[in-house]
């Protein structure tokens, strides 16, 4: 009975046909391209291998017996460079059946006798493709499970709230090769202030419980408000997932929550539909250790930043400035610090009250942000009296970050009863050079003491130059002499000279 082909479409498949016989060859194209399969044709076992190395395929059929190279030699060469393509046998009599033994070492998926029609030809091309799919989800699978396992320390390590958030973003992209995302994230419900960045978002729930996006990119990137994005059943889809924390689809978008046991952080939102079992399995994956990672970073940084102005606490501060110390001694690296004291800030709480008085500390916050670099970091060590210290950084480069501040500072207005308060500061500079000091002339290994009577020094300084800029005027600054290391001896001397008491 004569084939009645069906109308080709195009199956996305793909097929190398190896074949000596020329005619067979070319019938067999026919057929194949008539089901809609993209068909590599190659007359001989060193054509075939030359094809694979250019081309990703589906499938393999490959005659048996060829002049140049048998079946069995052109199996042993593709394996060499890949395990898990599917391969099926082809052969001209039933008496050259390969053997079992052969098939099961060769690692191949069938065979097939020409003898035997077309029809048993598709139904094995059926198979294989079968057979190739499956294998292509279990190495998406693994390939997926590796991915993460790779990314997950990089998700896990301290960083700022709003670098972890964006870089989740790529690292999924990286995953499914999405360009078009946003990720929305509920903080955790005992902070209190909002921080914003001009890239990315990171908005605290308050009690007009809106949520807002934090990071995006592609076409959302910069967005901060969801109405801007989602229409009135993306919005319907959201709540949903905030109640019941399960994934849901709105037309080709993909809402993917992000929970810490019954607690719905968030939710990650993909610009595309994504309906395949082992494609969702990997999203669940990644969405459960990204939302490990945003918890842990919400509770460190409750643990370590002042909740009102966004820099870090007094301790870990000075943790910090330890640490920075330690690395520009073995660096031989100069580092610069600025004391910084809000002028007037008891006038403003005295008259406009304290509500008034915390914008002014909140605002302040955001000032140093926009003036430091981000290797820089800002801390508060007292009530209006903050560090900020600038790792690899000279006097004149101190300096400019002052006029920085200075500047900022004179556009920031608090609004109180009857009256506008300009904010204003003093600031104290002080820098230590790099590193000439003979190491040889220091006990090894370094006492840690050592770098912490260097913090007192610096700080002590620092101190001296605050007030002393105080005393000038609003808005001003004060450098002192910049600083040699002191050799251990004075540096114990000078620490046990200070009192190091809160």
């Amino acid at each position: 009975m004569a084939r009645k082909y069906k109308d080709t479409k195009n199956s996305g498949k793909s097929i190398l046909l190896v074949d000596d016989n020329p005619d067979y060859l070319e019938a067999t194209r026919l057929v194949l391209e008539h089901e809609g399969h993209k068909v590599y044709a190659a007359n001989g076992g060193k054509m075939a291998l030359e094809l694979l190395h250019m081309h990703t395929v589906d499938l393999v059929l490959l005659d048996y017996f060829m002049p140049e190279m048998t079946g069995e030699e052109v199996v042993t060469e593709m394996r060499k460079f890949s395990s898990s393509i599917q391969i099926i046998l082809q052969t001209g009599y039933s008496s050259e059946n390969p053997p079992r033994e052969m098939l099961q070492r060769l690692n191949i998926q069938g065979y097939y006798d020409k003898s035997e029609g077309t029809e048993k030809l598709l139904l094995w091309v059926d198979i294989g493709l079968k057979s190739a799919y499956t294998v292509s989800l279990l190495n998406k699978s693994r390939q997926g499970l590796n991915y993460i396992l790779d990314i997950t320390p990089e998700m896990h390590k301290i960083q700022p709230l709003d670098d972890l958030l964006q870089g989740i973003l790529w690292q999924l992209s990286g995953l499914l090769g999405f360009s078009n995302s946003f990720l929305a994230s509920l903080p955790g419900c005992n902070s209190e202030h909002m921080h914003v960045t001009c890239e990315s978002f990171l908005a605290m729930l308050k009690d007009d419980m809106i949520l807002r996006i934090h990071a995006g990119i592609g076409r959302f990137s910069g967005k901060i408000i969801m109405e801007d994005v989602l229409d009135a059943s993306g919005i319907s889809v959201v709540t949903e997932i905030l109640n019941d924390g399960k994934v849901r689809y709105a037309g080709n978008s993909t809402f993917i929550p992000l929970r810490v046991g019954e607690t719905t952080l968030g939710f990650i939102y993909l610009d595309e539909s994504i309906q395949q079992d082992a494609d969702l399995e990997m999203l669940y994956i990644f969405a459960n250790q990204a939302a490990v990672a945003i918890q842990n970073a919400q509770l460190y940084e409750m643990a370590t930043r002042d909740s009102l102005t966004g820099v870090f606490i007094r301790r870990y501060a000075v943790q910090l400035l330890t640490k920075e110390l330690r690395s520009a001694f073995h660096s031989c690296a100069p580092l610069s610090i600025i004391m910084f004291d809000l002028d007037e800030l008891k006038k403003i709480n005295d008259t406009a009250g304290h509500p008034s008085g915390d914008r002014a500390l909140a605002l302040l916050g955001k000032v140093f942000k926009k003036s430091i670099r981000t290797g820089d970091f800002a801390g508060r060590i007292g009530g209006d009296e903050f560090i900020i210290v600038l790792p690899g950084t000279e006097i004149i480069g101190a300096t400019n970050v002052g006029d920085r501040i200075i500047k900022s500072l004179v556009l920031e207005k608090i609004y109180g009863p009857g009256e506008v308060y300009t904010l204003s500061g003093s600031m104290g500079i002080v820098s230590l050079n790099a590193r000439t000091i003979d190491i040889s002339q220091f006990p090894h290994p370094l006492p840690h003491l050592y770098f912490q009577a260097m913090v007192q020094v610096l700080l002590k300084k620092a101190d001296e130059m605050m007030y002393a800029s105080k005393k000038t005027g609003n808005n001003t600054f004060q450098c002192g002499e910049p600083l040699d290391w002191y050799a251990y001896s004075k540096a114990m001397d000078s620490y046990n000279s200070i009192d190091t008491s809160d």
